[in-house]
């Protein structure tokens, strides 16, 4: 029987942090491996590059300056065509043998953007292919405000603060939408999107802060989860916020604009002795084999699609696994900004 394979898009424009996430995430899989008796394992090619990464976050200084189009580390090469991008790939392995293939797709952040129509319909095909979607959101840029200086300016209008001033600049969420009108038409089998915003230690902080990201994170994407949520469609549709501190260590500090109206934010560390520490990486892990799980306990939706099912047969050989995979995925996080918006049933387990 062929290995069970279940792809997952990072989605998101150039950055966002899509890459940092992910290092993020593998970064969790040792401290996940202790909990369980079975282990995530990356291929050698995957381990070789987010090490890479792994080690340039480890080796932060106490203050960053994030230039437009960059993130905490070097995205994916723009110079690279589709078809010679790296896939991210672990594996999730009992006693060395491997059980379930997670194939996380990661991809120049250009290619969602209108000018870019190879790059696009690479990602509608790979959006179409994929079980789950997640959706790296630059934080500061979707909350920070615009202020301008009234001495210098003659448009007193726009002298109030606009929250998420650059929001639609970093973020493109009507590209983003645009890509899921596409690609979520007529859909034959289940899908989880995850809205999982990044580099936002700054405001998850209190309980009071994370519901005000959460807030915000309805209001920015409303586009998106009203056409997620229309009925022709929501069924199939699971949607949830996990709030990813990617580096745990670097607070929002504030930023300046430079040449063509490009800001650059500034990201600093409290204390000289902070240390790379993300958090909260492994709920979104949770959210994922919630899915999965929900998905082999569902045999009328396994018989609609041949890579669930063997998912499926994957978790009935192995009844040990299933178990902590269940418990693994019971304990996820519904607080702080972590919630579900929408497909309950789609990740009860």
């Amino acid at each position: 029987m062929a290995m069970a394979e279940i792809v997952t898009t990072m989605l998101g424009a150039s950055g966002v942090g899509k890459t940092t996430l992910l290092t993020s995430i593998y970064e969790q899989f040792s401290k996940i491996n202790e909990q369980l008796n079975f282990e995530f394992k990356p291929d050698s090619d995957t381990e070789e590059i987010l090490q890479k990464n792994l080690r340039d976050l480890q080796s932060m200084g106490d203050e960053i300056i994030a230039k437009e189009g960059s993130g905490g580390i070097a995205g994916t090469s723009a110079i690279a065509g589709p078809e010679s991008l790296p896939e991210f790939a672990f594996y999730l392995s009992k006693k060395e043998r491997q059980l379930l293939k997670l194939s996380f797709r990661d991809y120049p952040g250009s290619y969602v953007l209108k000018d870019n129509p190879v790059g696009r319909e690479y990602l509608k095909r790979l959006l179409k292919e994929s079980a789950a979607v997640i959706i790296s959101i630059d934080t500061p840029a979707m909350i920070e405000p615009h202020k301008l200086d009234p001495l210098n300016s003659k448009n007193w209008d726009l002298l109030k603060d606009k929250s998420g001033r650059w929001h639609d600049a970093k973020n493109h969420p009507e590209e983003i939408l645009n890509l899921f009108k596409a690609a979520y038409t007529n859909l034959k089998e289940p899908k989880l999107v995850i809205l999982a915003p990044v580099k936002c230690e700054t405001y998850v902080q209190t309980p009071e802060s994370a519901q005000k990201l959460l807030g915000c994170i309805k209001d920015k994407y409303s586009p998106l989860l009203k056409f997620l949520g229309d009925p022709s469609r929501s069924d199939n549709i699971a949607v949830v916020t996990t709030p990813i501190q990617t580096v745990g260590c670097l607070f929002f500090s504030r930023y300046f604009i430079e040449d063509f109206n490009k800001p650059r934010f500034v990201f600093k560390k409290n204390s000289s002795m902070d240390t790379y520490n993300p958090k909260d990486n492994d709920h979104l892990l949770r959210y994922l084999l919630s899915f999965l799980l929900k998905r082999h306990n569902d045999m009328q939706i396994y018989k609609r699609s041949p890579i669930l099912r063997s998912v499926r047969d994957v978790f009935q050989q192995e009844s040990m696994f299933e178990q902590a995979v269940k418990q693994f995925a019971k304990t996820r996080k519904t607080t702080d900004g972590f919630t579900v918006l929408q497909g309950n049933e789609l990740l009860k387990v």
